[in-house]
């Protein structure tokens, strides 16, 4: 899946429109857009991986009473 599987969830946390958003990777460098990572929902909460080198990036966990961000490897975040 992509990043679009987890914008709802972004979106409300942030406050805006979440795809268009764009990371730059601390790891490997590589600059996209929200839309373009991959997501997991699987997990303990909403995982985004870099779509070059699979760092993650972002973590969104569905707490009782509270969303929770984690931003992780993510050098800049750039708010359209």
């Amino acid at each position: 899946m992509d990043g679009n599987a987890v914008a709802g969830a972004l979106s409300l946390v942030l406050g805006r429109e979440a795809t268009t958003i764009v990371l730059e990777c601390a790891e490997c460098g590589d600059r996209h857009r929200v839309a373009e990572t991959r997501a997991y929902l699987r997990c303990p909460g909403m995982v985004l991986r870099c779509p070059a080198c699979s760092a993650c990036e972002v973590l969104l966990v569905d707490r009782p009473h509270r969303l929770q961000l984690t931003l992780m490897s993510i050098r800049t975040l750039q708010l359209p």
